[in-house]
C-alpha cells in the first residue's frame, strides 16, 4: 500500500473556525491575531467563512465532521448571535455527526451567564477556559488581560452549567513562577472537580513579544520538579496524562485534538487557519490568508504543500506519539491511517534503543521523557 491507495471517505475530519480578534497581544502568543475589529467585520468574516465551508465539501468526500473547535484570537469576543449562525449554517448543509463534539475557547474575563448560556443553546457542547494561572503575580508576568479575579468569578457561571463539558489551560515555567505557586495553581484547579486539563510549558517563540526580551525562565532541573509535582497532585484527584499536554478524568478526552494527533483529516476555515486534507494519492497541508481584510476578500486561497512519502513518517510519527498509551496497528488501520514498510523498520530501531514499545506505536517511558528525541527516529 502507498498514499496512493488512501481512501479519504475512511479517515475521520474535524473542522476549525479560527475568529482572529483579541484584546490584546499576549506576549508569548505566536498565533494568527488581530486587535483592530471594526463595525460589521464579524458579519463580513462570517459570511466569508460561509463561502470557504462550501468550496470546501469537495474536500469531505461525503464526510461528516466528528468534531467542530472554535479558536483563536478570543472567539469569546464574538457575538453569541454570529456563533449560532455558524452552526446552524453547518446544520443546514448536513455535515456534522449527530454526536458532534462543538468546542468554544473562552477568555474568562468575557464569560457571563447569558453568553454561556447562549452559545451551549447554539450547540456548544464543550469549552475551554484560558485561565493560565490563578496567581496575580504570574498573571501579571504573562502580561494577562484578565485578573485572577476573574478565573473564579468564570468557573463559578461555569459550575451553573452542567450538561456541559469543560476543560481549562494552565502555563508552568513561567517566569518568577515558584514551586509553590504552580503546586497552588493545580491544587486550585483540582478544585472545581473539572474533568480536562490542558498544562502546557511556557515556550518562547521566535516571532513573539518575548522572544525579543531577556527573560529569566526556570532552570530545566525546575520544570523536571513542576512536571513531578503535577504528576502527584493530578493522579491523586483521578486526572491521567494521555497527551504530552492534556490530562483527562474519566477518559474525558478532546475529542477534537485527538483527531489531531490521530492523524486524521481537519479542515480549517478563518484567516491563517491551517487544514490536513487527504484526497486520492495525496495528503495535501493548506494555509489561509492570514489577514482578516485579505481573506475575506479572498477565502478560497490557500498555500497548499503536498506530504510526500519521504517526509510522510516523520510527520505521523510527530503526532501518534504525542499519546501517551499508544495506538495499536489494527486502529490505525480501522481508520485508514497508512503505515509504510520504512515505519515498522524505524519502530523497530526504537524498541532496540529502548523508546518503542513492541508491536504497537507507543513510547516507552524513557522514549516519552525524551519524545523529541524518539520523534526524530523518524526523520
Amino acid at each position: 500500500m502507498s498514499l496512493k491507495k488512501l481512501i479519504p471517505s475512511k479517515i475521520p475530519i474535524s473542522l476549525y473556525i479560527h475568529l482572529p480578534w483579541c484584546e490584546k497581544k499576549c506576549p508569548y502568543c505566536d498565533f494568527n491575531i488581530n486587535i483592530n475589529k471594526s463595525n460589521g467585520d464579524e458579519e463580513r468574516l462570517m459570511i466569508a467563512i460561509f463561502q470557504d465551508i462550501e468550496d470546501s465539501l469537495r474536500n469531505l468526500n461525503g464526510r461528516k465532521f466528528s468534531s467542530i473547535y472554535f479558536g483563536g484570537g478570543t472567539p469569546s469576543l464574538v457575538s453569541s448571535k454570529i456563533i449560532k449562525k455558524i452552526i446552524n449554517k453547518l446544520i443546514t448543509l448536513q455535515i456534522i455527526q449527530r454526536d458532534c463534539e462543538i468546542n468554544f475557547e473562552l477568555n474568562p474575563k468575557e464569560v457571563t451567564k447569558d453568553y454561556l448560556a447562549e452559545i451551549i443553546d447554539s450547540g456548544v457542547n464543550r469549552v475551554s477556559l484560558g485561565i493560565q494561572s490563578f496567581d496575580q503575580s504570574t498573571l501579571n508576568s504573562l502580561e494577562r488581560n484578565h485578573d485572577s479575579h476573574d478565573s473564579f468569578k468564570a468557573l463559578d457561571i461555569l459550575s451553573e452549567f452542567k450538561s456541559i463539558e469543560a476543560s481549562i489551560d494552565l502555563i508552568y515555567g513561567i517566569m518568577n513562577q515558584s514551586l509553590s505557586s504552580f503546586r497552588s495553581d493545580l491544587d486550585t484547579f483540582c478544585l472545581y472537580q473539572i474533568n480536562h486539563l490542558s498544562l502546557y510549558q511556557l515556550t518562547i517563540e521566535p516571532n513573539t513579544i518575548f522572544y525579543k526580551q531577556e527573560l529569566r525562565i526556570p532552570e530545566d532541573s525546575v520544570i523536571e520538579s513542576m512536571e513531578s509535582i503535577a504528576n502527584k497532585v493530578l493522579n491523586k484527584n483521578n486526572l491521567y496524562q494521555y497527551e504530552v499536554s492534556s490530562w483527562s478524568r474519566n477518559k474525558k478526552y478532546s475529542n477534537h485534538n485527538m483527531n489531531y494527533w490521530m492523524y486524521g483529516d481537519y479542515l480549517g476555515v478563518g484567516p491563517g487557519a491551517h487544514s490536513k486534507i487527504t484526497s486520492e494519492g495525496s495528503i495535501k497541508r493548506m494555509v489561509k490568508l492570514k489577514k482578516v481584510n485579505s481573506y475575506i476578500e479572498n477565502p478560497a486561497k490557500s498555500l497548499i504543500t503536498e506530504i510526500d512519502n519521504a517526509s510522510y513518517d516523520l510527520d505521523l510519527a510527530m503526532n501518534l506519539l504525542r499519546i501517551k498509551d499508544g495506538i495499536s496497528f489494527d486502529e490505525l488501520n480501522r481508520k485508514n491511517i497508512y503505515i509504510s514498510k520504512s515505519f515498522k523498520e524505524k519502530i523497530l530501531e526504537g524498541v532496540n534503543r529502548g523508546l518503542l514499545e513492541k508491536d504497537t506505536i507507543k513510547a516507552t517511558a524513557q522514549g516519552y521523557k525524551f519524545l523529541n528525541d524518539t520523534v526524530n527516529l523518524f526523520n
